[in-house]
């Protein structure tokens, strides 16, 4: 049986950290640090929440009394470049020179240009061994959502279950295809987006909770695309307190926890985007229906889709989405496959 390079051990355990912070961290990437000295860890944290201490800060501030002698001569290692720059906080490279070690690894460089090498740099300058491993790819998809944020919109996670003949539903009703245990995972999904969006149709005809009853952490925002205000005079979930947007072409407004947002076009999708992300949503996830997943993907607005695939057959019903991208890995849940694609094309706008 083949060891694990201590690089990789000490990286993956980075990343196990920065996963803890969810969707806290909201406009900010998710990263975790590790302090180790002579092969043992003496501290580690992570950035936990926007405006908070960055990960290397609360690894640092981690090391007990009697362990800060050896901060000097422990390697650090962080998943993401250290800031140099004055933001919310002040500057991790600084802090690093400042308590004198020695030795940085780093997974993947920043891509904000505010940091984009400035970091590494300020540490080059100031004598610190600074390394960038192997490891590159997997802390680099630790930030998938906050490199598209830097473009001033959300990242866009498409998901629906289908049949195995390929029908996501039969047409004016209600169906369900994945087991217990894939609507579990749906929710846990639903805990680290921002918003979840569906339309009109899907609305009236599902009356879906889009909630995470099933798992636990924050519900995400109900945004629904309903130009005409058809559900209007319905109690589609107006009983609840879960935040509901309405994209609509009548009118702006808001009723209880019913927010309404007027846009000119509904099928406009990158003004659309833009309005949610200014309105804090920086992880989307469209749910359906077939219509609305197929207008993302005819215009290639999707950065992600989780497909699950299930033995029911239809046999007629609702045509399921035909996409092409990258397929990064499939697992199953007792009879449910489940995709998980990547869109290998640029995405509109970013």
């Amino acid at each position: 049986m083949h060891s694990v390079h201590p690089d990789v051990k000490y990286m993956q355990r980075c990343i196990e950290l920065a996963l803890k912070a969810g969707k806290h961290t909201k406009t900010n990437p998710k990263v975790g640090a590790v302090l180790v000295f002579d092969g043992r860890i003496i501290g580690e944290g992570y950035h936990k929440e926007y405006g908070q201490p960055h990960a290397e800060i609360n690894a640092i501030e981690a090391v007990s009394h009697a362990d800060k002698p050896y901060i000097p001569a422990s390697t650090l290692y962080v998943s993401l470049e250290p800031c140099s720059h004055f933001g919310k906080t002040p500057p991790c490279a600084h802090r690093i020179v400042q308590e004198g070690i020695k030795n940085v690894v780093i997974g993947c460089p920043d891509p904000n240009p505010v940091v984009s090498g400035k970091g590494i740099s300020y540490l080059l300058d100031h004598g610190v061994k600074v390394y960038v491993p192997f490891h590159f790819h997997e802390a680099e998809d630790l930030i998938h959502s906050f490199k598209v944020n830097l473009s001033q919109m959300p990242y866009v996670v498409l998901k629906w279950a289908q049949s195995a003949d390929n029908y996501m539903s039969k047409k004016g009703e209600q169906t369900w295809l994945s087991n217990e245990y894939s609507r579990i995972l749906t929710h846990k999904w639903r805990s680290g987006c921002d918003g979840i969006m569906v339309g009109k149709n899907t609305a009236m005809i599902d009356k879906p909770a889009l909630n995470v009853r099933s798992y636990y952490g924050e519900n995400p925002v109900r945004i629904i695309m309903d130009s005409q205000l058809e559900l209007k005079n319905t109690r589609y979930n107006c009983t609840d307190n879960t935040p509901t947007w309405v994209f609509n072409n009548m009118f702006d407004g808001k009723e209880q926890n019913i927010k309404y947002l007027q846009i000119e076009n509904l099928q406009d999708l990158p003004s659309v985007l833009k309005i949610l992300y200014k309105n804090g949503i920086n992880t989307l996830m469209v749910e359906g229906g077939a219509a609305l997943l197929k207008s993302f993907i005819k215009i290639g607005m999707w950065h992600e889709a989780r497909i699950i695939r299930t033995k029911s057959k239809l046999g007629e019903g609702i045509s399921a989405p035909l996409l092409h991208g990258s397929l990064i890995r499939k697992m199953h849940l007792l009879d449910d496959e489940i995709l998980f694609i990547k869109n290998k094309l640029p995405v509109p706008n970013e």
